[in-house]
């Protein structure tokens, strides 16, 4: 998957200088402790050594998820010999672990343990995005509200503005309480803290166009997050995309884009980014963390005077997180599963999507 431009104009004056040009958040060198493979599923395994109740019944819910699980990998049924009960539901654990490894490196097994499972077998397995972010411009759209001609365009673009919001929950920077309004606000305090009222006539001038920019993509964020919030842009989705005829080339990728995301939205009605991790399982005494809402949401532009320094203070804010929630696939064995959606499918064609609608708007983005 390409990584994911977050911004790729210069920008100027503000602290500290800007340095990579892409979007896509680089891992520190040495990364603080997280998950490290199996570390997470070894964690949830050993609740079940200080379990309380009936050890038949937990061993009678382990060994039948474990049969399905082996039947529908097809992978052999192990077998612990004499070791007793909770070593016995361990040594299966290790063996089938490996087995599946063998099979997919990148499937883990686990045992849940919840308040209707005493000790399930699952299997997990990560999206992995990679530290990706996805952002998404407005600027273009914004321009296009104002205008008188592209007025079913931008209906258009706003439904599917109004399907991320509501129900995937891609976060607006004009929330207060939203992750890229912090960074703005940032943006902002730099800005003001470097006025020192001593600038020659070109610096004054930059400085006005900052200030500027900063009260253009405020009210924007502003209007926008108002108009996501109101059901009726969701509810017009359908209407809105599958009314719209193209009347040139450039429309016409619109028109498949839009009717592209009102298939997921049909096929996934009410999934969102936050049904797709478990932060539960992967390392929950962790606080420090990379969200769903942090590595994507809806900014201002690619290509305006603060691109750069808003690249920058991205990837060093995220390169210290040790731990980052990716999208999971969780298998549950209590009975067998019925194998009919590819893993990840919502993903994938979310994703890939974001890209597009990302790029088509950066296309039209006029660069300052």
């Amino acid at each position: 998957m390409e990584n994911t431009a977050v911004i790729r104009k210069t920008g100027s004056a503000l602290k500290p200088p800007a340095g990579r040009r892409r979007g896509t958040a680089k891992p520190a060198a040495e990364r603080p402790g997280g998950n490290d493979g199996n570390g997470f599923l070894k964690h949830r395994f050993r609740s079940l050594w200080a379990v309380s109740g009936n050890r038949e019944q937990t061993e009678r819910e382990f060994y039948h998820s474990l049969s399905n699980l082996c039947r529908f990998y097809r992978i052999p049924l192990p077998q612990t010999g004499e070791a007793l009960y909770p070593q016995n539901i361990y040594a299966a654990w290790q063996k089938v672990e490996q087995a599946l490894k063998a099979v997919d490196p990148n499937l883990n097994a686990m045992i849940v343990k919840d308040r209707g499972r005493r000790a399930v077998m699952a299997t997990a397995r990560m999206f992995g995005i990679g530290y990706n972010l996805y952002f998404i411009p407005i600027r273009t759209w914004w321009r296009w509200s104002q205008c008188a001609e592209k007025q079913e365009i931008t209906a258009l673009i706003l439904t599917v503005f109004a399907y991320l919001y509501q129900i995937v929950g891609i976060p607006c920077y004009g929330d207060s309480g939203s992750f890229m309004y912090s960074q703005y606000d940032t943006l902002y305090q730099w800005l003001m803290e470097d006025c020192d009222g001593e600038e020659s006539g070109e610096e004054q001038e930059w400085r006005e166009h900052q200030e500027n920019t900063l009260y253009e993509a405020s009210q924007a964020g502003v209007g926008l997050l108002r108009l996501l919030q109101d059901p009726y842009w969701l509810k017009q989705m359908e209407v809105k995309i599958t009314a719209f005829r193209h009347r040139d080339e450039g429309e016409a990728e619109w028109e498949q884009l839009g009717r592209d995301f009102l298939r997921l939205y049909r096929d996934y009605p009410r999934r969102s980014l936050a049904d797709c991790t478990r932060p539960d399982l992967i390392c929950p005494a962790e606080e420090e963390r990379i969200r769903p809402d942090m590595y994507t949401g809806f900014f201002w532009s690619s290509n305006d005077c603060f691109a750069d320094e808003l690249d920058e203070m991205l990837n060093c804010y995220f390169q210290e997180m040790p731990m980052m929630d990716e999208p999971l696939c969780l298998r549950f064995f209590d009975t067998l599963p019925v194998d009919t959606v590819p893993e990840f499918d919502f993903e994938h064609r979310l994703f890939d999507l974001i890209d597009r609608l990302r790029d088509l708007l950066n296309q039209y983005d006029t660069k300052e």
